[in-house]
C-alpha cells in the first residue's frame, strides 16, 4: 500500500475517518467545497482518486470523523523565528501533566507533529492556541501520510494506525484543549501595527472595531476609521464586501463603553477582548422582537424543533403509530393525524433517526415502516447490537455528533428509560428536566424534532398529567403530549393532552391492520373519557401487568432492587401486588436476586442469566 494514495484514503475511511482529495504537493482541496465534501463512502473515494491518482489526502477532523481531534505542533526550520511547538508542549507538560503518547503520531512535511486523539465532545478548530500549536477539530482538517508537502517532503507515520490504537482524550488532553488560563493578567492598550499582512487583516480590523467600541464612538465613526486604516495598512486592503461580512458584524457583538480597549496577556500568549463591566447584559425591548408563528412538523399535533411525548399502555399501538409518523416525514407525505384536515400540509421530507431498545429493526420495525410507506433510505438507526448503543443518552455528546452529521428532521426514542443517564433518578424533582434540557438546545441548533415514547401509569382513574409515568418533568418539558389508548371493538385513539402552541387538537381514531395504521376519523372525546369508561367496566389484571413491566424493565440488564421498587411505585402498582409479582417470577425461574458488597450490601435483580462473579446469590 506504500505510496498508493487511493488505498491509503480507502484505509482511512474504513477506520471511520472522512477524507477528501487535495492538490498534489499542496494543502488546497480539489473539490468545490473542500473539507465539507469529506466522505467515508468507498465509491466516492474510488471516483476521486481515479480522477486524481496523485492527490494528497485530507482528513476532516471533528464529529464528521467520529470525534477525531489532532494537536498540530509546528516546527519552523528558521531558527531565528524560534517557533517550535515541541518546546511549547514540553513546557506545558512540565507544569501540568503529560499527554498520552501511545496514540497515532504523524510527522508533517515541515518536520512538525500531529498527535491524534478521540474525543466525543465538541472541539472547535482553533489556531494559535499556544505558540506553534494549533488544534484541529470541528471545521478543520489535516494532511495525512503519505501525502507530499509543497517542499517535497513526505508526511510519514511515526506511530502507525495499523500498530497503535487511537488514544481516548484524557483529562490532560481536555485541559490542553481548553488553552492557556491566564492568572492575574496585565492590560496594555491595543495598538494597530504599521503594516497588516494577508492572514492577519480580518482579525486586526475586528480588534480595531472593539477598541473603538470601548471608547464609545458611533458606528459611523468606527466604520470610517476602519476603512481608512484598511486602505492605509492592510496588504492588500480588504474589499468592502469583506469588511461588511467579516469585520463590521463585530459592532453588534460588543456594547459601547468609555474605557480604552486593552489586551490581556501573559508571558506566552495574548488575546484581545472588549472590557465589559460585570453584571451588564443586553436586554431586548419587546417592540424590536419579530413575532413568529410556531412551526409544525405535523399540523396541530407535533411542533417542529421541540419535544413531543407519545405515551400509552402496552399494546396500545405506540410503536406502529411512531412508525407511521416517521414514514410520513421520510417520504414527505401526509401524516395520518392530518388525514381529513384540508388545511394541513404534507410533512417536510427529510431524514428520520430512531433508537429503539424494545423492538428489532430486522424482525419488526423495518416491516412496519415499509408498510407505512416510509422512504427507507431516509430512515436511520443504530443497531441494538452495536457496542456504542448504550452510549445513546439524552445528554450524550454522541447524540449531538450523530444529529450534526446526519441532520435528521426527527429523532425518536423508544422507550424513555433506555436513554436516561444512569446517574439520573427519574422520580426526583427536576432531575429529568436537567436530563432532557439538552434536547431543547439541539432542537434550536439543528431544527430537529424529538418524539419520546413513554409508558402510562397503571393506576386506575388517572388521566392527563398523572397518566405519564416516571416523572412530572417529562410532561412539563414537552410542548405536545399525545396519549394512545384502546377504545372498544379494536378501535384505538390518539388524544392530545397538552399543546403549548394552540388549542388541543381533536382526538384521532384509528385501527391497526397488519402492522399499519388505518385512519378512522376524529372525535371530541379525550383520554379522560376513555379511561373513565374503561374503569367502570373492568379492572386490569394488576399482577400480570406488574410481571410484564418487571420483565420489560430488566431487559436492559441488572437493576438495584430499590430502583425497581421505586419505578413500580411511580407506576401506581401497590406494594402487595409488586411482591406477589416478584415472587411468582422468581418461582418460575424468570428472575434472580443477588447482592454485592458488605456494609452496605446492595441488592440487585436481573433476568435469569449467569450471575456476575463476585456476587452472593440469595
Amino acid at each position: 500500500m506504500e505510496g498508493n494514495m487511493k488505498q491509503w484514503a480507502l484505509h482511512y475511511a474504513g477506520m471511520g475517518m472522512a477524507v477528501f482529495p487535495i492538490k498534489p504537493r499542496s494543502k488546497q482541496p480539489l473539490t468545490d467545497h473542500g473539507l465539507k465534501d469529506a466522505s467515508k463512502d468507498p465509491a466516492q473515494i474510488e471516483s476521486w482518486w481515479s480522477r486524481w491518482p496523485t492527490a494528497n489526502i485530507g482528513i476532516a477532523t471533528g464529529a464528521v470523523s467520529g470525534g477525531l481531534v489532532v494537536i498540530d505542533l509546528d516546527v519552523d526550520k528558521d531558527k531565528d523565528k524560534g517557533i517550535d511547538g515541541r518546546v511549547t508542549l514540553r513546557e506545558w507538560e512540565a507544569e501540568h501533566e503529560k499527554l498520552p503518547n501511545s496514540t497515532w503520531l504523524a510527522i508533517t512535511g515541515r518536520g512538525g507533529y500531529h498527535y491524534f486523539y478521540h474525543d466525543t465532545s465538541t472541539v472547535r478548530n482553533r489556531t494559535g492556541i499556544y505558540e506553534g500549536i494549533d488544534i484541529r477539530g470541528d471545521g478543520g482538517y489535516v494532511v495525512a501520510p503519505p501525502s507530499i508537502h509543497p517542499n517535497g517532503n513526505t508526511y510519514e507515520w511515526e506511530q502507525d494506525p495499523m500498530l497503535y490504537p487511537l488514544a481516548e482524550a484524557s483529562g490532560a488532553v481536555f485541559d490542553f484543549l481548553v488553552g492557556p488560563v491566564m492568572k492575574d493578567p496585565e492590560t496594555i492598550p491595543f495598538e494597530i501595527p504599521e503594516q497588516i499582512p494577508d492572514g492577519q487583516r480580518t482579525t486586526t480590523m475586528v480588534k480595531l472595531v472593539c477598541s473603538q467600541q470601548a471608547k464609545g464612538l458611533s458606528d459611523d465613526a468606527i466604520m470610517a476609521a476602519v476603512r481608512a486604516e484598511n486602505e492605509a495598512k492592510c496588504v492588500p486592503p480588504l474589499t468592502e464586501k469583506e469588511l461588511k461580512k467579516e469585520v463590521f458584524p463585530a459592532l453588534t457583538r460588543y456594547q459601547k463603553g468609555t474605557a480604552p480597549y486593552t489586551a490581556t496577556y501573559d508571558h506566552k500568549t495574548r488575546s484581545f477582548q472588549p472590557i465589559i463591566k460585570k453584571g451588564l447584559v443586553n436586554l431586548v425591548s419587546m417592540d424590536t422582537v419579530e413575532e413568529k408563528e410556531p412551526e409544525w412538523q405535523v399540523t396541530d399535533y407535533i411542533p417542529r424543533g421541540q419535544i413531543t411525548v407519545l405515551a400509552g399502555d402496552g399494546g396500545s399501538g405506540k410503536t406502529t403509530v411512531w412508525c407511521s409518523i416517521a414514514a410520513a416525514v421520510s417520504s414527505g407525505g401526509q401524516c395520518f393525524l392530518n388525514q381529513d384536515n384540508p388545511f394541513a400540509k404534507n410533512c417536510v421530507p427529510g431524514r428520520v433517526m430512531f433508537f429503539s431498545s424494545e423492538d428489532s429493526a430486522e424482525y419488526t420495525l423495518k416491516g412496519r415502516l415499509r408498510r407505512s410507506g416510509a422512504k427507507l433510505e431516509n430512515v436511520l438507526s443504530l443497531d441494538l447490537a452495536d457496542e456504542r448503543f448504550p452510549e445513546i443518552k439524552f445528554n450524550a455528546p454522541l447524540l449531538e455528533d450523530l444529529i450534526k452529521e446526519h441532520r435528521p428532521e426527527r429523532v425518536i426514542f423508544d422507550p424513555l428509560q433506555s436513554y436516561v443517564p444512569p446517574d439520573i433518578q427519574m422520580g426526583q424533582r427536576n432531575a429529568m428536566r436537567a436530563c432532557l434540557n439538552p434536547l431543547i438546545g439541539l432542537g434550536e441548533k439543528y431544527g430537529t424534532t424529538f418524539i419520546i415514547i413513554v409508558h402510562t401509569n397503571k393506576q386506575a382513574g388517572l388521566w392527563g398529567r398523572k397518566r405519564i409515568a416516571d416523572s412530572a418533568d417529562i410532561w412539563d418539558i414537552a410542548r405536545s403530549v399525545l396519549i394512545a389508548g384502546e377504545a372498544n371493538d379494536g378501535l384505538r385513539y390518539i388524544s392530545q393532552e397538552k399543546s403549548n402552541y394552540g388549542p388541543l387538537a381533536q382526538t384521532v381514531l384509528f385501527r391497526l391492520d397488519s402492522g399499519k395504521v388505518e385512519f378512522e376519523g376524529y372525535t371530541d372525546k379525550k383520554d379522560k373519557d376513555y379511561v373513565t369508561a374503561a374503569a367502570a367496566t373492568y379492572q386490569a389484571p394488576a399482577r400480570e401487568d406488574a410481571k410484564a413491566f418487571i420483565l420489560d424493565y430488566l431487559k436492559d440488564g441488572e437493576k438495584e432492587t430499590a430502583d425497581l421498587d421505586g419505578m413500580m411505585k411511580a407506576m401506581g402498582i401497590s406494594k402487595g401486588t409488586l411482591e406477589r409479582a416478584k415472587a411468582e417470577l422468581k418461582k418460575d425461574g424468570q428472575i434472580v436476586y443477588f447482592s454485592r458488597g458488605f456494609k452496605p450490601k446492595v441488592h440487585y435483580c436481573k433476568l435469569t442469566n449467569p450471575i456476575p462473579s463476585g456476587t452472593v446469590r440469595e
